[in-house]
């Protein structure tokens, strides 16, 4: 009887052990995932939920690390306020598919029923964007940054102008823009830099991951803070209307845009959303497994079995 309390102890003591080692992985993919292996140690902090000596810990754990055959070692240090990984020891390259292959991999976990242990591994190991946990759709509802957050966070901190290669909807590709960076906005379906069109003389919303290309100034931003239309106001202006219904025990998705919602006998809920984006919209629908369908109008339930196809 009275081992039972040691072998409690050292069972807490590998959970700790094991959640350290846990932290600097993740620490790793998110230095990795940067352009520049480069992010804000508040920023980092945040992402990985833990406190700034946790997070020193892991720094720490990391520069331990060194390549076994080229005896490459891992060089990660704060600088400013920011968590830098420069050594060749410690980089990740892991796989990452696209947008269309990621709906597709989603509705496929989700046909097939998997574990949801094993669904949760895969997509985080394969998908392009975080998944939201539990039975909820996969790439939907999903938050991603894209590659150039550090240096859009620079530019804010050090109010500097940028420019940015940007391409909007319906463009077949990016073109450049110069903005004073306001704000960074994070939304039930996105992240935007809101900022000021130089050019345009006019307040303008850009998401994330659609960035391209950033390079900051060296001319500091003159915009004072300006009001930037909100993304559901934004789209009752100019959006479509599309009628979604999404099955029973399953929860509306936290867009940007939805009107109403309304449930029904069996149920399911039937919802009105206004989207910029049908490309975005069909992701979202694919990624739910069956899930939600298009009920109106007709050429966007027609279009989304055209993109599906186009995959």
């Amino acid at each position: 009887m009275p081992r039972k309390p040691r072998k409690q102890q050292r069972n807490t003591a590998l959970t700790l052990s094991d959640t350290r080692v846990d932290r600097a992985i993740r620490l790793l993919e998110l230095l990795s995932s940067t352009e520049d292996s480069l992010v804000a140690a508040n920023e980092a902090a945040r992402q990985l939920a833990c406190t700034d000596a946790q997070l020193d810990e892991a720094i720490e754990l990391i520069s331990a690390l060194a390549d076994r055959e080229s005896g490459a070692r891992a060089v990660i240090f704060r600088d400013h306020g920011d968590i830098v990984l420069a050594g060749d020891g410690a980089h990740l390259t892991p796989l990452r598919l696209s947008l269309g292959e990621g709906a597709v991999l989603a509705h496929v976990m989700g046909s097939l029923a998997l574990d949801a242990n094993v669904r949760d591994r895969l997509s985080r190991a394969l998908l392009p964007l975080a998944h939201t946990g539990g039975d909820a759709p996969l790439v939907a509802g999903s938050t991603s940054f894209g590659t150039h957050y550090p240096a859009l966070r620079r530019a804010l901190e050090g109010h500097r102008r940028c420019r940015i290669s940007y391409r909007s909807h319906g463009e077949t590709a990016p073109r450049e823009r110069v903005v004073d960076p306001l704000s960074i906005d994070v939304t039930g379906d996105g992240a935007y830099l809101l900022a000021q069109d130089v050019e345009k003389n006019a307040p303008r919303r850009y998401r994330l991951e659609r960035i391209g290309r950033v390079e900051v100034l060296d001319e500091p931003a003159r915009s004072a803070a300006c009001a930037v239309p909100a993304v559901a106001d934004s789209l009752r202006a100019s959006g479509t209307a599309i009628e979604l219904e999404i099955a029973p025990d399953k929860p509306i998705p936290a867009w940007s845009g939805i009107e109403q919602a309304r449930p029904l006998a069996d149920g399911s809920t039937r919802f009105t959303v206004r989207t910029s984006s049908l490309p975005w919209l069909y992701d979202h629908v694919l990624a739910a497994g069956g899930a939600m369908r298009i009920i109106a109008p007709a050429d966007a339930r027609d279009g989304l079995v055209s993109y599906a196809r186009s995959l």
